[in-house]
């Protein structure tokens, strides 16, 4: 199945998400990533034999980078300070870094702001990114994109015109971040898993190039998609996995078993894969080298990469990520009626596959 080039840039999904309805002052746990302008590898290099050896090597400017995030807790501190001397009034800011990981064209922190803070974190990222852009604009071309030429970066230092006159920075990061709340338990050590693999993700990527760039456009029967992994997956017999909840547990077996056995006769298993037990379908299928398509229901970004695990899945070809191309921005869990009209498609799109001989058996 042939996908058509991406659309207008203006049609495709951005990658800076905030919540429109979190307070950014409060007490609070945040992913923050943050691009370089036109996605320009400045910060580091790939390095390593293969995927369980993947990571990067800073250059200068990223180690410059690396620096002025382990500062953001002092100089906030030595900021707060200073305010509450001049006005009178309490004012702190107590903030812990938790975890990190320099890309070549990006950079991932997760950042704890331990108690309400005077300033939103918006005011606190700024800071840091304008820190790394005096740093970026310090250096000349060939430091920042050497590993290690030796010499130290002054994060203070702006660019001069021949006048003496400031002239303006160059821009080190495109304009806005990307954030991810921390709000369910359990989901502080997913970021730092996430954060942590990154390096791996990318050699991966680099090894099945094809299987990563996002294909939008894809058609199949009635619905558009943006798409990530194998396509012709598509092309295959489709069984839909929805492991119902009224299911007594031997219906739900065997459910779960005859879901298992079309695959094995060739059927490919499509599902937004939320409940645990459909997960432990798609696990399963993934174990025998079975084949999957999952729908997604956020939009993909031109950047999108699948996390954990599913990364390895679309290495390898068995795994096909698929998201409605009308898909609206996303940036809240995912709701009950999101779920309910995921698992409509995934029914709609079976009975539309070629063939619809091969299913599981039906509990009523």
């Amino acid at each position: 199945m042939n996908a058509p080039q991406p659309r207008d840039s203006r049609d495709v999904p951005q990658m800076h998400k905030r919540s429109q309805h979190h307070d950014y002052h409060g007490r609070g746990i945040y992913l923050v990533t943050l691009c370089t302008e036109g996605r320009q590898p400045l910060l580091g290099r790939l390095t390593g034999n293969g995927p369980g050896e993947a990571a990067i090597e800073p250059t200068a400017l990223g180690r410059e980078v690396l620096r002025c995030w382990q500062q953001i807790p002092a100089i906030q501190r030595q900021i707060a300070e200073k305010k509450a001397a001049r006005t009178g009034q309490p004012c702190e800011r107590d903030i812990t870094l938790l975890d990190c990981q320099l890309m070549p064209d990006h950079f991932h922190g997760i950042i704890f702001v331990r108690k309400e803070m005077d300033v939103a974190l918006g005011d606190v990222i700024r800071g840091f990114m304008v820190g790394c852009t005096r740093a970026f604009n310090g250096v000349s071309p060939q430091i920042c994109g050497a590993l290690d030429q030796g010499a130290a970066v002054p994060c203070s230092a702006d660019s001069r015109g021949e006048s003496g006159r400031s002239a303006p920075l160059r821009p080190l990061w495109e304009k806005g971040y990307h954030d991810r709340l921390l709000l369910h338990e359990g989901q502080l050590q997913n970021m730092i898993d996430y954060v942590r693999d990154n390096p791996r993700r990318l050699m991966l990527r680099r090894q099945h190039p094809e299987l990563f760039v996002v294909q939008r456009g894809v058609r199949f029967a009635y619905w558009s998609f943006s798409a990530i992994g194998q396509v012709r997956l598509l092309d295959a017999p489709l069984v839909a996995v929805h492991v119902r909840r009224y299911f007594t547990d031997q219906q739900r077996r065997d459910y779960m078993n005859g879901c298992i056995l079309a695959a094995r006769r060739g059927a490919v298993l499509i599902s937004p894969f939320i409940s645990e037990y459909e997960k432990r379908v798609r696990d399963e299928a993934f174990r025998e080298g079975l084949f999957c398509i999952q729908l997604c229901v956020e939009p993909f970004t031109d950047y999108h990469k699948p996390a954990g695990e599913l990364v390895d899945h679309c290495s390898d070809g068995h795994l096909l990520l698929l998201t409605l191309s009308s898909s609206p921005p996303h940036a809240h869990r995912i709701s009950r009626d999101e779920c309910s009209a995921l698992n409509s498609l995934a029914e709609s799109m079976a009975r539309q596959s070629t063939e619809n001989i091969i299913t599981p058996p039906i509990c009523k």
